[in-house]
């Protein structure tokens, strides 16, 4: 009989970022993941040793789409700009010298 067991689901996209899918964070420690250059290289930036992403409190699912808690809105440009959070962490990590 085939084997038929099922990987788990690391990840989900969380409005174009990628996340740990159990706990909703980029660099996951307990999943022992880090989507920090994927999301880097899918926003145009070139990958660097920096701080992850913060994610906002989750509303829930609209539509199968995540809605910050905040707002209560699926297209919240307050909570979800990875490209501006990133931008500003790749200055920090510049800055650090990282």
């Amino acid at each position: 009989m085939a084997d038929t067991a099922v990987a788990p689901v690391t990840s989900i996209e969380l409005h174009e970022a990628m996340v740990c899918a159990e706990h909703r964070e980029e660099i996951c420690d307990m999943c022992n993941v880090d989507y920090r250059q994927e999301n880097d290289e899918f926003f145009g930036f070139t990958p660097a040793d920096r701080t992850a992403l913060t994610i906002p409190a989750l509303g829930g699912l609209k539509d199968g789409v995540w809605s910050c808690k905040k707002h209560t809105n699926t297209e919240c440009t307050q909570c979800f700009n990875w490209k501006k959070q990133l931008n500003k962490l790749h200055k920090e990590a510049k800055k650090a010298g990282k």
